[in-house]
């Protein structure tokens, strides 16, 4: 009798989120807006900038791919990276040292600490603190000062103190929202923060626009293209660390930090949506991603404090990129030695 074999089928699993490939042409596309703004802006330095760190990468996959024949081909993962890295630089950084960093960040990043999709420290991340390092003259320092905090009580009212120039729609927006929709819940923004929501005054372009990276990453989010629960942990730390304590040091008062100052003038929402949820730099289990976005959240508050400060938001992710290896050898353990007791 003659005997009919199996057929199964080579793909048997369903996908439940996008690929790594589709995740970055996501990512990629949701922060094609902001090209526009910088465009419309006429911050021709900064678009050259992005465009040239683009080069950069491109320039790393071509080495990668002479060097290693079994490099995968086809993705367009470095576009993303070289835009990330890009947005993340001020737009007055010399552009030939731009294309370097970039190119010595990426290169590093996939032959020193992983591969594409497992490398444990984000190219971007690595690439600006070459950049940092090689020029730290021109990366903007703290937007308020100890003294001008001391001296307001706030950061916001120290901003407002230094001649913060406000948008042009700025007053008739917030007299809106305060007289309609935020009125149901007895909630008055004064003056200022829809210029921070649409425009903070960072040479930096991925701090400027808040309100397109806030949108996008709730799109992402929605499709399953980024991380929720990294970015959401670091976020509640980190507010509630400088709500409760961050004005403590300057003139002995809890319970006062401004929460949207510190979110909206810190780079702290480009870089947990964008840089800290990269799938390649974080733990695979929920209880690792939790523990990750804790530290992230701690490091946000040590670098970033009340606020104002765009570059310490990077530097915090990689110290936690630096802690992933020992989470996940933790979990591991920890699973081995539960394996056992069955």
């Amino acid at each position: 009798m003659k005997i009919k074999g199996w057929k199964v089928s080579p793909s048997p699993f369903i996908q439940t989120r996008p690929t790594i490939a589709t995740m970055a042409q996501l990512q990629t596309v949701c922060l094609l807006p902001v090209l526009v703004l910088l465009l419309i802006d006429r911050d021709i330095s900064a678009v050259v900038n992005i465009l040239l760190s683009i080069a950069g990468c491109l320039a790393t996959e071509v080495c990668m791919r002479l060097v290693d024949k079994k490099v995968s081909r086809g993705h367009i993962n470095f576009v993303l990276t070289g835009l990330l890295t890009g947005l993340l630089l001020p737009s007055s950084y010399p552009p030939v040292m731009a294309f370097g960093a970039s190119f010595a960040g990426s290169f590093f990043s996939r032959g020193i600490f992983g591969g594409t999709g497992a490398n444990w420290m984000h190219p971007s991340a690595v690439s600006v603190g070459i950049a940092y390092i090689g020029y730290p003259a021109v990366f903007p320092g703290f937007l308020v000062s100890p003294d001008s905090i001391r001296t307001v009580g706030d950061a916001f009212g120290a901003l407002r103190l230094d001649s913060f120039l406000l948008a042009q729609n700025d007053q008739s927006v917030a007299t809106a929202l305060n007289s309609s929709f935020l009125s149901f819940f007895d909630i008055r923004i004064p003056e200022g923060y829809v210029t921070l929501f649409w425009r903070s005054p960072s040479v930096i372009p991925a701090v400027r626009y808040n309100f397109l990276i806030l949108v996008s990453s709730i799109i992402l989010i929605g499709a399953k293209a980024l991380d929720w629960i990294v970015p959401l942990v670091s976020l509640t730390v980190y507010s509630l660390l400088l709500f409760v304590i961050s004005l403590f040091p300057l003139n002995d008062t809890l319970f006062s930090g401004d929460i949207l100052f510190g979110l909206l003038t810190s780079g702290i929402l480009f870089t947990v949506f964008y840089i800290l949820s990269d799938p390649s730099t974080l733990p695979r289990t929920g209880t690792g991603k939790i523990c990750t976005g804790i530290i992230a959240g701690i490091l946000f508050f040590i670098m970033c404090g009340p606020g104002g400060s765009s570059s310490g938001a990077l530097f915090s992710v990689l110290l936690a990129n630096s802690v992933v290896p020992v989470i996940e050898k933790i979990e591991k353990k920890i699973y081995l030695a539960s394996r056992k007791a069955l």
